[in-house]
C-alpha cells in the first residue's frame, strides 16, 4: 500500500504485514499509525489536482552575500580569539603584520564558508536519492497507462527533498515520456541534463579557485612591503648614535618579520583551503555521478514506448472479429450492386452517345456537301459572267479600231487631188 508520512508527506510503501502498527518514518525519524486499510476517495467525481511544477534552486551555487557575512563574522571571531595569544609567535603572525594577513585570513574564512555550505547542499542531494521513486505497487515498467501515476508519486515526495537533482531530473524525463513515449528522446534529455548539471557544479568553484590564487599573491604583496620597510630603515647616513642604530636595527628586523610572516601564511592558508576544496569536489562529483547511473540503470530500464496491446484489449478485440468480418461482408455486397448498377448506366450512356455522334457525323457531312455545290455553282456563274463581260469588252475595241481606221483613208485623198 502507497501511503504519505503525516509529519513529512513522505510516500512510503508498506507491506501488509504493518497495516495497524506504528512505524518511524526513514525521512523524518517520526512515528506515526499506519490505518489498517487503504482510504481512497469516497467522492464519484474526485479528480487529481493539476500538476504545476515547482520552483528550482541552484544545487551547485552559494548566495554570494551570506557566505561573505559568514566568512567575516568567523574572520572577527578568529582574531578576537588570537587576542590572549598576541605575545606569541602565532598569534603575532595574524594580529601584528598588518592588513595583508587580515586579508588572507578573510579570504581563508570565507572559502571555507562556501566549502561548508556546499557539503551541505551535497548532503541534501544525498537524502534525495534514498526516496522510492518507483514503488512496486503502481507497475514493474513505465508505459503510458502508468507514467501518470509514477509522475504523481514524485509529487508527493516531502517538500524539503522535492528541490533536488534526482527528483527534477526524473520528473523533468517522466512529463517528457507522458507527452512524447519515447524512448530515444527520454534518454537524450537526460544526458543533456546531465552536462548541464555538471558544468554547473564546475563553475561553482570558480571563487574559490579564485581565493587559492589571490591568498598567496597576498603574500607576496605582504614580503614586497616588508622589504620595502626593511630596506628604508638602513638609510641611516651619517648619523652614529647607538640608540638610532639599535633603532633601525628593530625596523629591518620588524620588516624582514612582515616580509616572511605574510609570505609564510599565505602559503599555509592556501594550502590547508586546497584539502576541503579537493574533497568537497570529489563529493559532488560522486553525487552527480550516483544520480546518472541512477537514471541510466534505473529509470531507463524501466520506460517502455511500445504501441503493443495489452492481453484485456487484444481479448476484446478478437471477441470483435466476427462483427467486423460481417460488416466488412455487408460492406462488400453493397459495393457490388452499386458497381452493377454504375455499369448498366455507363454502358446506356455509352450507346446514346454513339448514336448521338454518327447523327451529328451525317448531318455533319450533308451539310458540308451542300454548302460545297452552292459554293461551286456560284463561283462558276461568277467565271461565266466575266469572261462575257471581256467578250463585250473585246468586240467594243474590234469595233472602235475598225471606225478609226476608216475614217483615216479618206483624208489622205483630199490632199493629194489638191496638188
Amino acid at each position: 500500500m502507497q501511503i504519505s508520512c503525516p509529519h513529512c508527506n513522505t510516500a512510503l510503501d508498506v507491506a501488509q504485514e504493518h497495516f495497524g502498527q506504528q512505524v518511524q518514518c526513514p525521512a523524518c525519524s517520526n512515528r506515526f499509525q499506519i490505518p489498517d486499510a487503504p482510504t481512497e476517495p469516497s467522492d464519484p467525481n474526485y479528480q487529481k489536482p493539476e500538476r504545476q511544477g515547482w520552483e528550482e534552486g541552484d544545487h551547485a551555487n552559494v548566495n554570494f552575500g551570506k557566505s561573505f557575512l559568514i566568512g567575516a563574522g568567523i574572520t572577527i571571531g578568529w582574531m578576537l580569539f588570537m587576542i590572549p595569544f598576541k605575545d606569541s609567535r602565532f598569534g603575532a603572525i595574524f594580529l601584528d603584520r598588518g592588513w595583508v594577513n587580515y586579508a588572507e585570513t578573510l579570504l581563508f574564512f570565507w572559502g571555507l564558508t562556501i566549502l561548508m555550505m556546499k557539503l551541505k547542499k551535497n548532503q541534501h542531494q544525498g537524502q534525495a536519492t534514498l526516496l522510492n521513486l518507483f514503488p512496486e505497487n503502481i507497475g514493474k515498467e513505465i508505459n503510458s497507462s502508468t507514467v501518470g501515476d509514477f509522475i504523481d508519486n514524485i509529487y508527493n515526495t516531502p517538500i524539503s527533498l522535492r528541490d533536488s537533482l534526482i527528483v527534477n531530473r526524473i520528473r523533468k524525463a517522466l512529463e517528457l515520456f507522458e507527452s512524447r513515449c519515447d524512448n530515444g528522446e527520454v534518454a537524450g534529455f537526460l544526458g543533456i541534463q546531465s552536462d548541464l548539471d555538471a558544468n554547473r557544479s564546475m563553475g561553482s568553484y570558480a571563487l574559490i579557485k579564485v581565493f587559492l590564487w589571490a591568498i598567496p599573491i597576498l603574500g607576496f604583496i605582504g614580503t614586497v612591503m616588508g622589504l620595502s620597510v626593511a630596506v628604508g630603515s638602513l638609510a641611516m647616513g651619517d648619523n652614529t648614535d647607538p640608540d638610532a642604530l639599535k633603532e633601525s636595527i628593530n625596523n629591518l628586523t620588524g620588516g624582514l618579520g612582515v616580509a616572511f610572516d605574510t609570505t609564510l601564511l599565505g602559503l599555509i592558508l592556501s594550502i590547508l583551503l586546497s584539502f576541503p576544496l579537493s574533497a568537497v569536489q570529489k563529493r559532488e562529483d560522486e553525487t552527480l555521478t550516483l544520480i546518472d547511473t541512477f537514471c541510466t540503470e534505473k529509470l531507463l530500464p524501466k520506460l517502455n514506448d511500445s504501441k503493443q496491446l495489452g492481453t484485456d484489449e487484444l481479448i476484446e478485440q478478437a471477441e470483435s472479429i466476427p462483427q467486423l468480418v460481417a460488416s466488412l461482408a455487408r460492406a462488400h455486397e453493397t459495393f457490388l450492386i452499386n458497381l452493377n448498377k454504375s455499369t448498366v448506366q455507363l454502358n446506356q450512356t455509352h450507346t446514346k452517345l454513339e448514336s448521338s455522334l454518327d447523327q451529328a457525323v451525317t448531318k455533319l457531312s450533308d451539310t458540308s456537301s451542300e454548302l460545297f455545290l452552292k459554293s461551286h455553282n456560284n463561283l462558276t456563274r461568277s467565271f461565266e459572267s466575266i469572261a462575257s463581260g471581256i467578250e463585250s469588252i473585246n468586240r467594243s475595241l474590234r469595233q472602235l479600231g475598225e471606225s478609226q481606221i476608216s475614217g483615216a483613208i479618206p483624208k489622205k485623198r483630199g490632199l493629194f487631188s489638191r496638188k
